[in-house]
């Protein structure tokens, strides 16, 4: 559609060509998301291109939040001195804002598409399709559909065109509709109408290397475009490292990497949305951790999820509530809190039954600013103004409200049953005449019903993502589960599955795999409330006056494992960690269980987590002992004095093998080396009581000498194995 069918359109145009006729500083106002850097890098290349004076602004998240920020205009208005600020994906609620900027003579041109709210502010011109009269009023309505559908990219994009439509320069779209295709995909809007037709055109053209940047990047995440560009590739690599730039740090690296022809400056870019892409993926799986935790603890039966901490960074905190719809299917609210500002902050995501948006304004009254749409939003509040309670208790009510007894319940839209058969790059080429994929277009569901499990494994560098191999009587199908982490199957269990096909390019070969989107199996059991929660702290060197205050101050009881006595003996200057060491033996039930050494083999290991019952095992640092074996051969031959002259010679193999950390086997076959070795007698046998009787006093390179040390080094072997391995499985 023509940008004349917003309202305003046709003054901001002329507006924004003055400004670039008579040279009159321009400044962009964007966003931190990836919706709001392509938004801005669009104003910013098209302005540039026509000869422009433009500079840009994008706030901090953590210091300045969403939206048009007080503080950071009087330093804009002042420093940068524009005579036209533009606001890119914001604004449409930055009503006192506006006014502040007016005051100073300086012209204000809204680009949005969040909900508006019933007063906008006083701007020269605004350009979003759901603020009231904003649209022409002859438009049909599913014209009206589309242009609601739109991203802030999208709209963005509408008044790029205007203007290069004045310049008589309107082939110039096609150089920035790339930054449309991304934000829009970013963004998770529609892909009806013209949605879909920039993300269309805006992937063949990164695909075909039209944009140097979009396509480097892509190519440092390992995305082969030989084939083409799909939605979905850029949902899982590009969107992600723009939006972790403005999630941790500053969005320089994600601007450069739009707006710069300079490869060099290009490529440290690329590097540094790199670094920060794995910093975020680490601290969303440790937030997310924590905040799970809490909520299990809570016990709570609420129909959403609301939970606050003043540690959780305020850049990831959406993509944890994101992670808790997916868990529990519930909205979710997250937020974090400031002591110097006594502020709260939320990020909010949604079910497709309630809409966010219509949760948080009906709790506006208590909120200093809000915003978003149906299925994510955020806002922030005083503890001035209203606790943490009491918002919660009004988000807990107004969700019940809205929800009149119904149970929220995950459902998935399955298309068709297949035969394993039926799974070709044929049925892919055909399925992707259906491209692009995204909101209100999903990729067609099938089900194969009756698989075997194979195998199956955890990817990725935080273990969150599941692969598995299923066969039928016909071969073998490659099956991936993003962010799903593990389930309890075993190879043999039969599965029916509900996936969308893909190809898949490792090292030069192509293959089908299937995208799975649900499982179900009879071997599956039913997810108990609490699962089970796995720390990976072996990297932590010295962990131990950390995990000592946490034992100390901590409402949970903590177990420590160890039967190492070297071991125990290091952590005895730690009182709180000392006094909860446990052995095979002596397993107690607790919430926490911590590994400072490791079991002998997995059948001890399986008995201490069972006895245990721990909610939380945390995996810490071991460092394998040197010349064991005969450190193990002088303590054991003192144990067996110890038995003959005070216990009347029962040795009891357990006991003996929970104080030197190795199985029953490797003691029993002690016992018989130094009986060879003529030490000792063994006479009644028992399961696990050996009576003994001892006999004369014998040189250790005897004992050393006698067939059965090379079967007792053996079995030292598999123990060490067996407890290294710990140092290097995937947990």
């Amino acid at each position: 559609m023509h940008p004349n069918a917003f309202c305003d359109m046709p003054k901001a145009v002329e507006r924004v060509v003055k400004a670039i006729n008579e040279k009159e500083k321009i400044l962009i106002y964007g966003d931190f998301d990836a919706d709001g850097v392509t938004s801005t890098s669009l104003l910013v290349k098209t302005f540039s291109y026509l000869g422009g004076d433009v500079d840009y602004y994008i706030p901090d998240r953590d210091a300045e939040g969403h939206g048009l920020n007080s503080k950071a205009l009087v330093k804009l208005l002042s420093q940068k001195k524009p005579k036209l600020i533009i606001t890119v994906d914001n604004g449409i609620s930055s009503v006192e804002e506006v006014k502040f900027i007016n005051s100073f003579g300086r012209d204000v041109i809204i680009t949005d598409h969040h909900e508006a709210p019933d007063t906008v502010p006083p701007a020269y011109a605004i350009i979003n399709p759901k603020a009231m009269n904003a649209l022409d009023e002859n438009l049909t309505p599913l014209q009206i559909e589309y242009l609601t559908s739109l991203a802030g990219v999208g709209v963005a994009f509408k008044l790029a065109q205007g203007v290069l439509e004045k310049y008589d320069k309107l082939s110039y779209s096609y150089d920035i509709l790339p930054f449309v295709a991304v934000g829009t995909i970013a963004d998770l809007v529609p892909l009806i109408g013209e949605n879909r037709y920039f993300v269309t055109k805006g992937l063949e053209l990164i695909a075909k290397g039209k944009h140097y940047g979009l396509k480097r990047l892509l190519d440092s995440a390992g995305v082969n475009v030989d084939n083409g560009l799909t939605s979905e590739q850029v949902a899982f690599t590009v969107a992600p490292r723009i939006n972790a730039s403005g999630r941790i740090e500053s969005v320089d690296p994600a601007v450069k990497l739009l707006i710069s022809d300079n490869k060099q400056e290009i490529e440290l870019s690329i590097m540094q949305l790199e670094n920060l892409n794995k910093m975020r993926q680490q601290m969303v799986a440790d937030l997310f951790a924590e905040a799970d935790e809490m909520w299990k603890n809570s016990k709570s039966r609420d129909n959403a999820i609301v939970l606050a901490n003043p540690n959780w960074h305020i850049g990831v905190i959406g993509i944890a509530a994101s992670k808790f719809v997916e868990k529990y299917y519930k909205p979710t609210f997250i937020m974090t809190y400031s002591e110097e500002t006594k502020t709260y902050r939320c990020s909010a995501r949604g079910v497709k039954e309630l809409s966010i948006y219509d949760i948080i304004t009906n709790i506006s009254d208590k909120l200093d600013g809000f915003g978003g749409h149906q299925l994510a939003g955020g806002f922030t509040f005083s503890a001035d103004k209203a606790s943490f309670e009491d918002v919660k208790k009004a988000l807990n009510q107004t969700v019940d409200e809205m929800l009149n007894g119904k149970k929220l319940i995950p459902s998935l839209n399955v298309d068709l049953e297949i035969s394993p058969d039926d799974i070709n790059t044929d049925l892919i080429d055909e399925i992707s005449k259906l491209e692009p994929f995204g909101m209100s277009n999903p990729s067609p569901t099938f089900v194969i019903n009756n698989l075997i499990l194979k195998e199956k494994k955890l990817m990725g560098s935080t273990k969150e993502h599941l692969k598995l191999i299923t066969e039928w009587e016909g071969g073998k199908l490659e099956c991936v589960w993003w962010s799903r982490g593990d389930i309890p199957l075993l190879p043999g269990d039969r599965v029916d599955i509900a996936f969308a096909p893909q190809l898949n390019v490792f090292n030069g070969v192509t293959s089908v795999q299937l995208i799975l989107k649900d499982l179900h199996s009879d071997g599956l059991e039913q997810e108990e409330e609490v699962k089970q929660k796995f720390f990976d702290n072996r990297k932590k060197v010295n962990p131990y006056s950390q995990v000592n205050d946490y034992i100390k101050n901590t409402e949970k009881s903590v177990a420590v494992f160890v039967e190492n006595r070297n071991i125990s003996e290091g952590l005895r200057p730690y009182k709180n960690i000392y006094e909860s060491i446990i052995n095979r033996i002596n397993a107690r039930k607790c919430d926490v269980l911590m590994f400072f050494d490791y079991p002998a083999n997995n059948d001890i290991m399986q008995t201490v987590m069972q006895t245990t019952g721990a909610d939380f095992v945390h995996y810490m640092h071991y460092v394998p002992e040197r010349n064991q074996e005969e450190t193990m051969l002088k303590t054991f031959s003192g144990m067996i004095r110890y038995t003959c002259n005070n216990l009347n010679g029962e040795f009891n193999l357990t006991r003996a093998a929970a104080a030197l950390g190795v199985t029953n086997v490797v003691v029993e076959t002690m016992l018989e080396m130094f009986e060879d070795a003529g030490m000792i007698k063994i006479g009644e046998r028992q399961e696990d009581v050996f009576v003994i009787k001892f006999i004369n006093t014998v040189e250790m390179s005897k004992a050393v000498g006698t067939i059965k040390y090379e079967e007792f080094s053996e079995l030292m072997n598999s123990v060490n194995e067996y407890k290294n391995h710990f140092m290097t499985a995937d947990i």
